[in-house]
C-alpha cells in the first residue's frame, strides 16, 4: 500500500511518526564529530523551544513527503528491495525529501526554529543521504506491513 494511503489513516499515522521519532533520534544519537555535535545541538535546541515539534512536524511533513517517496517505494518494491532501492538512489530521494522540508520551512512562523533548520541545510543531503539505510528500512517496515 502507498504511503500516501497509509497515512490518511489516522491511527496509522500515529504508529508511523512514533516510529519515525524513535529512527529521528537514533540516526542523530549515532552522529559523530563536530558535524554530528552540531545536528546534536540543534536537534536538542529544537526540542527545548518546544517539546513536541518534532511529532507536529511529523504529522505536518510526513503527509506531504509520501507523494515524494511513493514512486521511490513502488520501484524498490518492483526490484524486490525496498532498502536497496533506496540506497542506490539515495541522492535522488534525498532532493525529493529536502524539498518537502524546504517548502515547510519557507512557510514556518518559529523564526528560532527556521533558523536552526537554515544552519544546518547546507549539509543536510549530506546526512539524508547517509541515513538512507535507515530510511530504506523504515518505509520497507510500513508498507510491508499492510
Amino acid at each position: 500500500m502507498p504511503l500516501t494511503e497509509l497515512l490518511a489513516d489516522d491511527d496509522r499515522r500515529d504508529e508511523i511518526v512514533a516510529d519515525a521519532i524513535s529512527e529521528v533520534e537514533a540516526e542523530v544519537d549515532g552522529l559523530s564529530g563536530l558535524k554530528g555535535k552540531a545536528i546534536q545541538a540543534g536537534y536538542g535546541g529544537l526540542k527545548k523551544i518546544r517539546p513536541d515539534m518534532v511529532s507536529s512536524n511529523l504529522h505536518k511533513l510526513l503527509p506531504r513527503m509520501a507523494p515524494a517517496m511513493d514512486p521511490h517505494v513502488e520501484a524498490g518494491q518492483a526490484a524486490g528491495d525496498v532498502p536497496a532501492h533506496f540506497v542506490a538512489n539515495a541522492d535522488a530521494i534525498a532532493e525529493d525529501l529536502l524539498a518537502v522540508t524546504d517548502a515547510r520551512a519557507a512557510e514556518a512562523n518559529n523564526k528560532a526554529a527556521v533558523g536552526v533548520y537554515n544552519k544546518l541545510r547546507k549539509g543536510a543531503k549530506d546526512q539524508v543521504v547517509s541515513a538512507m539505510p535507515r530510511i530504506g528500512q523504515f518505509v520497507q517496515r510500513h508498507t510491508a506491513a499492510v
